[in-house]
């Protein structure tokens, strides 16, 4: 299998070892954003928010402290809101420490996740442009073969050149699927980030109203 495999992609020209390193970053792009969405992110805010106010009804301000903590977007802003409260703020000052917060802590849910989309492009692109620089150099190989070869000597090259538009593609679809699918979860984990802040700023400030 491994012998057919290594005549398969050394057919393909030089090209395919610059489509093998898109392979290579676009599955380093996915393998991280799916650690951070799944494994970083895997808490919704929403029940964060539900333990915190529940430690803060019963005067467990700590505790409290102590839920929000982690290193996914929502519960930094949470734990910014918890601090800010337990420090006695106005709720306006509280808003405005989460806004702070949000300008740098939003932006790790979108972070590298349209490489994917690139690398997909790229990967085509690499594929067909293998393929065309390919039958430039087997169609330019024909003036020195004899005319009873040329047909089998063609039909041949361009098998074998189709081999790294496939690979492209190869590359391309999964990249643009793990695409869909990974911007479908910052989609979500967004809308959960949002819907916790405000849940939170709503009970912060029947806590304390202004």
């Amino acid at each position: 299998m491994i012998p057919y495999i290594a005549k398969w992609f050394t057919g393909g020209g030089p090209f395919m070892w610059a489509i093998l390193a898109v392979l290579a970053f676009a599955a380093a792009v996915a393998i991280e954003r799916i650690i951070f969405y799944y494994i970083i992110c895997r808490d919704r805010g929403t029940m964060i928010v539900a333990r915190v106010a529940k430690c803060l009804n019963n005067g467990e301000a700590d505790k409290a402290l102590q839920i929000a903590t982690g290193a996914a977007p929502v519960a930094v802003l949470i734990r910014t809101a918890v601090e800010r409260f337990n420090a006695g703020m106005e709720v306006s000052e509280i808003q405005e420490g989460i806004e702070e917060t949000a300008i740098k802590e939003l932006p790790r849910y979108s972070n590298r996740l349209n490489y994917l989309v690139l690398f997909a492009n790229i990967a085509t692109l690499l594929g067909l442009l293998g393929t065309i620089t390919g039958l430039q150099l087997a169609f330019s190989s024909l003036g020195s073969v004899e005319a009873s070869k040329k047909a089998t000597m063609l039909a041949t090259g361009i098998s074998e050149l189709m081999v790294c538009t496939a690979f492209g593609l190869m590359v391309a679809i999964p990249s643009m699927v793990a695409y869909t699918v990974l911007h479908n979860k910052q989609t979500r984990l967004t809308r959960d980030l949002d819907e916790s802040v405000v849940k939170l700023m709503n009970y912060l400030r029947k806590k304390r109203p202004q």
